[in-house]
C-alpha cells in the first residue's frame, strides 16, 4: 500500500507519539483535520489552529510582504502530563489549499513569531500558543499553507511529534 505524502506526514507522527509508552490502546488525534490513528490505550494530544483560514494583511515587518496571526490550541488528555520540546514551522505558497511550488531558484521567504507561555501540560489539561507569520511568496500572492510541528514527551517516556496545518489568505 502506498500513503500520499500528506497522509504519510499525518501518519507516522501519531504513531510515534505513544508507542513505546502506553501498554493500553492508546487514540492520538492530530490537528485541525480529522486525523486519528489508535495504536493501543486512552492517551490523546491533540492541537487545533484557529481561526482556520487566518486572514493575511500587509506585513508590518518591512522586510515581508505579507502577515498572518493564528493560535495552536494543544490539549492533553492523557493518563500522564506532556512537555513540548520543541516547535518547527514551514509556510508554503498555496491556492485554494493546494501547495503550489515555487519555480527552480525560487522559494517562499518567512519567520515566525511565537509566545508560548510554558512548555508543560498536565493531566486534562492545555496551552494556547498565538503565532504570527511573516512572509514573501514568490508568486506575489498571499495565500499560503502553514504547518506547525511540536516535538513532544510524555512523563511515562513517550515521544512523538503533534502536527496541525493552516491556512493563510
Amino acid at each position: 500500500m502506498t500513503l500520499s505524502r500528506n497522509r504519510l506526514v499525518w501518519a507516522i507522527p501519531a504513531v510515534l507519539l505513544f508507542s513505546g509508552a502506553c501498554k493500553k490502546d492508546a487514540t492520538t488525534t492530530t490537528t485541525s483535520t480529522s486525523a486519528t490513528t489508535t495504536t493501543g490505550g486512552t492517551a490523546t494530544v491533540t492541537m487545533v489552529l484557529t481561526p482556520n483560514p487566518a486572514t493575511a494583511s500587509v506585513s508590518t515587518d518591512g522586510g515581508f510582504s505579507w502577515q498572518g496571526a493564528f493560535t495552536a490550541t494543544v490539549t492533553n488528555a492523557n493518563t500522564t502530563p506532556i512537555t513540548i520540546n520543541s516547535i518547527s514551522a514551514d509556510l508554503q505558497q498555496s491556492s485554494g489549499g493546494i501547495v503550489i511550488k515555487p519555480l527552480p531558484d525560487t522559494r517562499e521567504s518567512f519567520r515566525f513569531d511565537v509566545r508560548a507561555p510554558f512548555n508543560r501540560i498536565d493531566i486534562n489539561g492545555n496551552i494556547a500558543i498565538p503565532f504570527t507569520f511573516f512572509y514573501t511568496l514568490p508568486n506575489r500572492g498571499r495565500e499560503s499553507l502553514v504547518t506547525i510541528n511540536l516535538s513532544v514527551t510524555t512523563d511515562a517516556g513517550a515521544a512523538g511529534t503533534v502536527a496541525g496545518t493552516v491556512r493563510i489568505q
